[in-house]
């Protein structure tokens, strides 16, 4: 696992040993920033259920500004904080919460632009969570919501909260694209 692209270009990333981490691969992290493109350039980014962070460090990587990094668990944590280090983030330029993607978006989180959850594929709470953060009074109709999550754990597609611009299945992922419905 590496970063694909911008200033960090190739700086290789852990995983970890623990098995709840999985890491987005790099041909999904390649399919999102080219539909993102630059805009992530000048924003704040929150990558939710952050693990290694490697969606969190290549949107850094590629022009953010700012990222949230959402974990509870304190062995993804400790992998989270050697990649920090080892790529040379700058403390300015992140912020680690360790707490449940739950609560978080329940939090103000009303300096974000763009969100990333990539929760494990077996969340049941999948559709609540998306939920509460898209009828959220932070989340805006120009922030954007990335969710990578199991094929037989979608989202409801037409919901009163939020629209779905775009969604791909790549193996066992559904990358979906969300905005909130006005």
């Amino acid at each position: 696992m590496r970063v694909i692209s911008g200033e960090y270009k190739g700086r290789k990333l852990q995983a970890g040993n623990n098995l709840s981490i999985r890491p987005t691969t790099d041909r999904v992290k390649e399919y999102i920033f080219n539909i993102l493109q630059d805009f992530q350039n000048q924003k704040n980014v929150a990558d939710i259920f952050s693990g290694s962070g490697s969606l969190g460090i290549e949107a850094l990587s590629r022009g953010a500004i700012h990222c949230n990094f959402v974990e509870k668990s304190r062995t993804s944590i400790k992998v989270l904080q050697k990649n920090i280090m080892h790529i040379g983030l700058n403390s300015n330029a992140y912020k680690l919460v360790n707490t449940a993607a739950e609560q978080y978006v329940l939090t103000d989180h009303s300096d974000v632009q763009l969100y990333f959850l990539d929760p494990p594929f077996i969340f049941p709470q999948l559709q609540t969570l998306i939920d509460n953060l898209a009828e959220s009074k932070y989340f805006h109709s120009e922030n954007l919501i990335v969710l990578e999550h199991e094929t037989t754990n979608p989202v409801e597609f037409d919901s009163m909260f939020y629209n779905i611009l775009k969604q791909k299945k790549m193996g066992r992922s559904l990358i979906s694209f969300i905005e909130k419905r006005i």
